[in-house]
């Protein structure tokens, strides 16, 4: 008899894009995922626990939280996700065909010629947001591999960047874009960074995930203007919110904080903190809260 597949914990976590710390959490907690030991003590997962923890994702995704889905039976979550689905307007056809068929290069010209030819907030709400839905999509009904879905979500990031690197007048204001500790999606922050560059802003993506502790500091180092951050459905609310609340006490109210991202989209009380709850709001939010750049 063959060998059952197993992948480590850091490998479970980067095909399913849940953190590690959390997976050790939901462990202790809910008693799921249950790993199997090697000889080590190390975490190993067999293939049914990873692809069930992409049905948990994929649910996180449409709002559910994950005490709920890991009191449920592996058939009650596929059941669930299968209604997620059925409620979905289905991606367009020529989305489909990109994300399933199309190869890395011509991926990339689509990037260029769509964005050649619409602005960059027709970009984001035309092209790149349909793309993801499209992508989260295929993932989730398991049409697009894991593999697939790095390809191309690493070809949209690499894209963005490169529009980033093309800087506005150095005096113009700075913001800064990062995630926290523990959030590890970043493409719909990479998304509010080109509309704010869009906007006049000059804007910065800090690459890897980082302690609350440290980013004052790097704020300070930078000059920056504002920080902006995003907490993904896998972000724990609570989290967010206590994380939030740290970091504005820790920042001089000169610097503006903004927030974005499903784990608060219901809104938080607190003084100087702007949330913003989706990309078309940018702009208007611009107008509102800095002295625009671009006028």
């Amino acid at each position: 008899m063959e060998p059952i597949p197993m992948t480590s914990i850091r490998q479970s976590s980067q095909e399913v894009g849940i953190g590690v710390d959390t997976l050790r959490v939901w462990e202790r907690r809910y008693g799921f995922p249950k790993p199997k030991r090697n000889a080590q003590g190390h975490r190993l997962y067999p293939a049914r626990q990873v692809e069930e923890l992409r049905i948990i994702r994929s649910l996180q995704s449409h709002g559910h939280r994950p005490g709920r889905l890991l009191a449920m039976t592996a058939a009650e979550r596929r059941q669930l996700l299968d209604r997620e689905l059925a409620r979905e307007n289905r991606p367009d056809d020529s989305f489909q065909q990109l994300v399933r068929e199309m190869s890395p290069q011509e991926i990339g010209q689509q990037l260029h010629a769509s964005f050649k030819k619409l602005a960059a907030k027709d970009f984001v709400h035309r092209f790149a947001l349909p793309l993801l839905q499209a992508l989260d999509h295929g993932w989730t009904e398991g049409s697009v591999s894991i593999a697939r879905e790095h390809v191309i979500s690493d070809c949209l990031e690499q894209f963005l960047k490169k529009q980033l690197g093309k800087q506005n007048p150095p005096d113009n204001p700075r913001i800064m874009f990062l995630t926290l500790s523990g959030e590890r999606h970043k493409l719909g922050l990479l998304l509010a960074a080109l509309l704010f560059h869009r906007e006049g802003f000059n804007c910065f993506l800090v690459q890897e995930e980082l302690p609350l502790s440290e980013v004052p500091a790097l704020l300070h180092d930078f000059e920056a203007a504002a920080v902006a951050l995003s907490f993904s459905a896998h972000y724990p609310s609570r989290q967010a919110k206590q994380d939030l609340a740290r970091l504005r006490n820790s920042l001089s109210p000169e610097i503006k904080l903004i927030a974005g991202g499903h784990a608060v989209a219901d809104g938080i009380a607190m003084a100087n903190l702007i949330i913003c709850p989706d990309l078309g709001k940018i702009p208007g939010l611009c107008r509102k809260h800095f002295r625009n750049p671009g006028n």
